[in-house]
């Protein structure tokens, strides 16, 4: 598995953006179950469904390079499934997709929300560092400096399980909500400075890394893909998790002057060997 090339950086200017690390591109699809149809079918017919489209999430090893996907009993939002589709190109994802709308299991299914992102790594630091050492008006140089820099990040083990999640195993639980930065007169995110946007940046993350095996954070990109900045996804061993840390994080000043969000989805993990649980005991 290999990141894309770090967003280009402008050379000029106060508001300097941070270099980024991509990885994965991931859809969220949000569904609702058309129960009517689900009840309508033979029990064994359904069990069959479930079983096969199971069968098509197994197919993909979370541990490879194709990417995988994941499936997740929703709980209230009007939606009643969520699956999140991670690939390493677009065309995966508009395969990922087509393959959900073709199986038996879509014809049952009613889109509600989807989402395109790609798994990024804001190397606020590490821009900063590199336009300490080198000036970035100098765009050879600084370009040089930070391909450099960036092509060490990309190596490490940490940096690699970062841009290519798997889900903990311990951690069944999943939130999925999209956010911005502001843009207004006197909470413009985008028009600070690097280094204050590094230490915001520093500080909110602070408070994310106390949540260390309690919650995994997935930050997937989304500027010019889709109508948000960023998609975020977190998966944690206890429910109770998210509403700790988000409301946390809604204290630091990054979030607090400078954070808009949209809505949030909360649901369990589906194993592919257990979608049938969507049906009724008696069904089962």
């Amino acid at each position: 598995m290999e990141a894309n090339h770090a967003r280009p950086v402008p050379h000029s200017g106060p508001a300097l953006p941070p270099a980024t690390l991509e990885g994965w591109y991931v859809l969220h699809q949000l569904f609702r179950i058309h129960w009517p149809s689900l009840k309508a079918l033979d029990p064994v017919r359904a069990a069959g469904i479930l079983a096969d489209f199971g069968a098509w999430l197994a197919e993909r090893d979370p541990d490879g390079d194709r990417g995988w996907s994941g499936a997740y009993e929703m709980v209230g939002a009007g939606v009643d499934l969520l699956l999140v589709h991670f690939r390493p190109d677009l065309e995966g994802l508009t395969a990922a997709g087509r393959a959900v709308a073709w199986s038996d299991l879509g014809e049952l299914l009613d889109l509600e929300h989807e989402y395109v992102s790609v798994v990024e790594l804001g190397m606020y630091g590490l821009t900063t560092r590199v336009a300490e050492e080198v000036d970035p008006s100098d765009p050879d140089a600084f370009d040089a400096a930070l391909a450099a820099a960036l092509d060490e990040q990309r190596e490490r083990d940490f940096v690699k399980g970062r841009l290519f999640p798997v889900q903990p195993e311990n951690m069944p639980y999943v939130c999925y909500y999209p956010m911005d930065k502001r843009r207004t007169p006197g909470q413009n995110w985008y028009s600070l400075s690097l280094e204050r946007r590094a230490e915001l940046m520093h500080a909110h993350g602070t408070v994310g890394r106390r949540y260390a095996g309690r919650i995994q954070q997935v930050i997937s990109g989304s500027v010019g893909l889709a109508d948000w900045e960023w998609a975020v996804t977190l998966w944690a061993a206890d429910p109770l998790c998210f509403k700790s840390i988000i409301t946390e994080m809604r204290y630091d000043e990054a979030s607090a002057e400078y954070a808009e969000f949209g809505s949030f989805f909360v649901g369990k993990r589906l194993l592919p060997d257990r979608l049938d649980t969507l049906l009724p005991a008696a069904g089962r």
